[in-house]
């Protein structure tokens, strides 16, 4: 039992019981990691904002379906079974989680933005109820729903692509590292001539990996500290090198100790010498990283990550180092007998006489290791992750990407959207105006290639919806108006004549009657006049003969017939002549008075008429000035269609948020479009003061927003952090060197070292071979790397306290003779790792590799070339410095 007790058997127990339990809260590394793979973003208040907008689209990812005709324009047949497609699909939403689908062919206002304007390319849009974890999925089970014979189909979407790039950096990382591990085996099986510390090897980088990964993805999920995927991939890498090198320190120590000593003695004395020999390496990167977790920069903040990694690493690989030597003592290089032999010379020892012989030389040849790549350096970088690695083999998402940028222009893959939120109803006329306003600002910035709006749904104005359209239709009524009111006119100075011309007419018409009537009574009495004169005959005769007096009566009766006939015709004169006397007085008195007041009509309606025409000037006037540029929401807005699917597009459900879509001319990560949105932030700003909506909230989001984001961050928190961290790395080294010059001089060479690989980098990623933009993740990656290794062979060089003072020329050159032999195998263990990551697609990873590559190219040697030359000038101060000191006395004396 007490064999048990001992530190090797319980550090065996303990790892593997840390190991056991690590597997056991493990969770599913690939759902872990695209749960990881957001963009960066300000990732609290635009999820907010999504979770208040409403329409179903809460917690839904987005996807763009595109459908593409290379031969041409979309036939009608082609255009039909599009529809058919998006119908099928729309009838098995629940089947695909989708919320919410436009196409082409539903809302008015998306016919015009689905659809090229060559006429090839039709889009839909689709938002589904998934999680980034089974965002790839579904878009798979969309693609495959969509095909459509002799026509190309994608579904693509930014964070589609992000995820499949981050993705399949992992997979190349993950076959990276397996390349490394297999050459480190045969590396340290090489130099061991073993095979049992290759596998023990392997084994502690099994326990350091497990339990590193273990340890930060329950960290994230159970405090959620930040974390990016490329962190935990950085940590992973780390911890695998680390336990590599250490296994070889351990290792080679112990083959150097005496033979006769116990394995347990020595392998303690070495567990000791370890922790006092890299505690200089690893100190100051723990600290540092631990610092930066309090910064905004999210690629920074996830350096606690590299923390883990470090400390597990430092904690794990000695122990179980020291159990397994104490354990099988000199079994563990079984079957060899001797291990790698050393060299009497090696290119480390070479170069250091170089630069003890000549420091300024040394001196210079350092400044010319550094400035050329410091001089190609630049700020210039792109997280968006978004282009594609190989032109040649592109996957569907990046397929559809194209398309869309190739048929709908550069940004349209990645539009700006500007969401603001007010306290009252955006729907009002001041604030619709308002927001067209800011539309047609927004529109006039240099570099914008569309809008759009709740006010210009389609990216340009609806025309029925502005003053000069508005007024235009008003003058058209007004002109119309006009043209009657002048008939109305003429209809009136007609009908006074008339008037005048009837009643004269009627008039004559009863002088008529009243001379009918005269002419009458005169006939009758000619009549009585003739038969009195007959009677008279008839009396005549009578008297000379014998009376007739039947005649004589039938006479008289005659004539008093006649009288009463006449009796009546002159009563019927007399009622005719009075009644054109009093219908003459009335007909000119009522002619009068209608004359007079037509005549009062007439004049105000010739008035009216000019009022009418000025109006009609004026507001001709009035719509060709700014204010007929302006928005107006008529009374009858709930019936037109492309305004109501408007408002369902671009406002919220409660109406209280509206979004503004910016469509670039320029690549969303590009310099321009991150110029454009600084532009269109201030013009938003300004174009709000003093309005309804001047104390609206504002959010900016997409690519560009989210590139902007990071360089802000950069500019601001990153050097500032990174500043701190340097200090946090001088005052540790300080400490553990006693000397604040050296300190000074590894941390300023360290900075040109990383600076310079950078530049290397970029010009031969991103000038020679044209792949873009590198990622910041690159220059933060490899300066993790590149100050390992750092600090790794300084202070392999300068482990001793004043080491430069106590050595003879021989000496130091010996003893750079043998950090040479320190060197080798780190570097050649370092390249194991690096050099597959440098064959990978992945530009990250590339970028990675061949900076860290560069930067420990030049490392080694700068270090033996200048830290020799400057040892000396330390023991052997240089003319200069003698002159300076033969000067301050004088000067003293004076």
């Amino acid at each position: 039992m007490r064999k048990l007790l001992k530190p090797k058997w319980l550090f065996l127990f303990f790892w593997g019981i840390v190991v056991f339990a690590s597997i056991l809260i493990l969770p599913n590394i690939t759902t872990f990691v695209n749960e990881q793979t957001a963009m960066p973003q300000d990732a609290t208040t635009s999820p907010k904002y999504q979770q208040q907008w409403g329409h179903g689209l809460i917690n839904s990812q987005s996807l763009t379906l595109v459908f593409n005709n290379s031969n041409g324009k979309l036939s009608k047949q082609q255009r039909q079974q599009i529809s058919t497609t998006l119908a099928k699909l729309n009838r098995r939403a629940d089947d695909y989680s989708i919320n919410q689908l436009r196409t082409p062919t539903g809302m008015t206002n998306d016919r015009h933005l689905l659809r090229s304007n060559d006429g090839s390319t039709e889009l839909a849009l689709v938002a589904v109820q998934a999680s980034r974890a089974d965002l790839s999925v579904i878009a798979n089970q969309l693609n495959n729903a969509i095909a459509i014979a002799d026509l190309n189909t994608s579904v693509t979407s930014t964070d589609l692509i992000y995820q499949q790039h981050v993705q399949q950096q992992r997979r190349n990382l993950l076959i990276s590292m397996l390349v490394g591990s297999l050459l480190s085996l045969i590396i340290l099986g090489l130099i061991f001539r073993s095979l049992l510390v290759p596998l023990l090897n392997l084994l502690c980088q099994a326990v350091t990996l497990i339990t590193t990964i273990s340890f930060i993805t329950n960290a994230r999920l159970a405090w959620h500290w930040p974390l990016t995927a490329n962190a935990l991939s950085l940590a992973s890498l780390i911890s695998l090198i680390l336990t590599s090198l250490l296994t070889w320190h351990f290792m080679y120590a112990y083959w150097q100790s005496s033979a006769t000593t116990a394995p347990t003695t020595v392998s303690l004395k070495i567990l000791t010498l370890q922790y006092q020999q890299w505690a200089l390496v690893f100190i100051p990167l723990i600290l540092i990283t631990i610092t930066l977790h309090w910064t905004a920069f999210i690629s920074l903040a996830a350096a606690w990550a590299i923390t883990v990694a470090l400390g597990i690493t430092l904690l794990a690989v000695p122990p179980l180092n020291y159990a397994f030597t104490a354990w099988l003592g000199d079994n563990l290089f079984w079957p060899g007998t001797t291990a790698w032999p050393t060299r009497p010379r090696n290119l480390w020892g070479q170069l250091s006489k170089f630069g003890y012989w000549q420091p300024a030389l040394g001196s210079l040849a350092v400044a010319l290791l550094l400035l050329p790549g410091l001089i190609l350096a630049n700020g210039q970088f792109a997280d968006d992750n978004l282009r594609p690695w190989r032109q040649n083999q592109l996957s569907n998402a990046e397929v559809g990407q194209q398309l869309v940028q190739a048929h709908f222009g550069t940004g349209a893959t990645a539009p700006i959207t500007i969401t603001l939120r007010a306290p009252q109803n955006l729907t009002q006329q001041q604030s619709l105006q308002t927001i067209d306003h800011l539309t047609t600002k927004l529109r006039a910035v240099p570099n914008v290639a569309q809008v759009i709006s709740v006010t210009q749904p389609t990216g340009q104005p609806l025309s029925t919806f502005y003053v000069n359209q508005q007024l235009a239709t008003i003058n058209i009524d007004l002109a119309g108006k006009l043209t009657s009111m002048a008939k109305l006119k003429s209809q009136l100075t007609t009908d006074q004549q008339s008037l005048e011309q009837a009643a004269t007419s009627r008039h004559t018409k009863s002088v008529d009657q009243l001379s009918d009537r005269i002419n009458d009574l005169a006939e009758l009495n000619d009549q009585v006049q003739r038969q009195l004169q007959a009677i008279d005959t008839t009396l005549t005769t009578s008297a000379e003969a014998e009376p007739d007096l039947t005649k004589v009566n039938q006479q008289v009766t005659k004539l008093d017939h006649l009288t009463d006939r006449m009796t009546t015709a002159l009563n019927h004169v007399v009622t005719a002549q009075t009644t054109v006397a009093t219908e003459a007085g009335h007909v000119d008195q009522r002619v009068h008075h209608v004359n007079q007041s037509l005549k009062q009509t007439v004049q105000p309606l010739t008035t009216l008429l000019a009022s009418l025409k000025n109006t009609k000037t004026y507001l001709h006037d009035l719509a060709a000035s700014q204010v007929g540029r302006s928005f107006y929401l008529p009374a009858n807005a709930a019936t037109n269609q492309a305004y109501q699917n408007s408002l369902f597009t671009n406002i919220s459900s409660d109406l209280s948020m509206t979004q503004l879509t910016v469509t670039l001319k320029s690549a969303p990560a590009s310099a321009a479009s991150r110029r454009t949105l600084q532009r269109l932030q201030a013009v938003t700003h300004d174009s709000l003061l003093a309005t309804p909506l001047a104390h609206a909230k504002i959010l900016t989001t997409g690519v560009t927003q989210q590139q902007h984001y990071q360089h802000t961050l950069i500019a601001t928190h990153a050097l500032r952090w990174l500043t701190l961290g340097l200090i946090i790395g001088i005052v540790v080294l300080w400490f553990g060197l006693r000397s604040l010059t050296f300190s000074l001089l590894m941390t300023a060479c360290l900075t040109g070292v990383t600076l310079t690989s950078w530049g290397w980098t970029q010009l031969i990623l991103t000038r020679w071979l044209q792949t873009g933009p590198l990622s910041s993740s690159v220059l933060l990656g490899s300066l993790v790397l590149l100050s390992l290794h750092w600090l790794m062979i300084t202070t392999a060089t300068s482990y001793r306290q004043s080491w430069l003072r106590h050595l003879e020329p021989t000496q130091l050159q010996q003893h750079f003779y043998t950090s040479g032999r320190f060197v080798c195998p780190v570097t050649m263990i370092e390249l194991t790792y690096l050099l597959p990551l440098l064959l990978t697609t992945a530009p990250i990873l590339k970028g990675l590799a061949l900076m860290s590559l560069i930067g420990i190219t030049i490392s080694n040697l700068i270090v033996p070339v200048g830290f020799s030359g400057w040892a000396r000038w330390a023991n052997e101060p240089p003319a200069i410095a003698t002159l300076w000191q033969h000067l301050r006395p004088s000067s003293t004396k004076r």
